[in-house]
């Protein structure tokens, strides 16, 4: 980031300046840029459009009285529903648009009812319960090892 040269101090960004500088840096700031903003002009004065370009350039620059489309409320615009109807041909104008796949579907499950149940209070764990039958396992083959064989 490069360093601000103001009344013979470098800083290296407004806010190490005092309270008192850092206003008239930022006024002079200001006045520097009003002096370019009225001396610029504005592009289509000094490029030739067609005027299909120069109203897009104007409303890029946010220059444009008429109202656009897109501005207009939620309300007024037309449903999806009204446009599918207007641009179908004949024999598909009876069938339904494509909103209707953006519509909430029947939930699958009855979300009041939990699928997960919560383990019995005296139930053993399966990992518990697993450790328990494999060591009943090795001491039953260690003792069928030992004595039988």
């Amino acid at each position: 980031m490069p360093k601000i040269e103001f009344r013979g101090k470098f800083y290296n960004n407004e806010f190490e300046m005092p309270p008192e500088e850092r206003k008239a840096y930022n006024r002079e700031k200001d006045s520097r840029a009003e002096k370019n903003k009225t001396g610029s002009k504005s592009l289509s004065d000094i490029v030739e459009m067609s005027p299909e370009v120069k109203a897009i350039y104007e409303r890029a620059r946010e220059n444009v009285e008429e109202k656009l489309a897109s501005s207009q409320p939620r309300k007024d615009l037309p449903k999806t529903e009204d446009i599918y109807r207007q641009s179908a041909p004949d024999n598909m104008k009876h069938l339904q648009s494509d909103e209707s796949i953006y519509r909430p579907s029947a939930p699958l499950i009855d979300p009041t009812k939990s699928t997960i149940e919560p383990e019995p209070v005296m139930g053993m764990n399966r990992f518990v319960s697993t450790i328990l039958w494999a060591l009943i396992l090795a001491g039953a083959a260690y003792f069928v090892t030992q004595f039988l064989l």
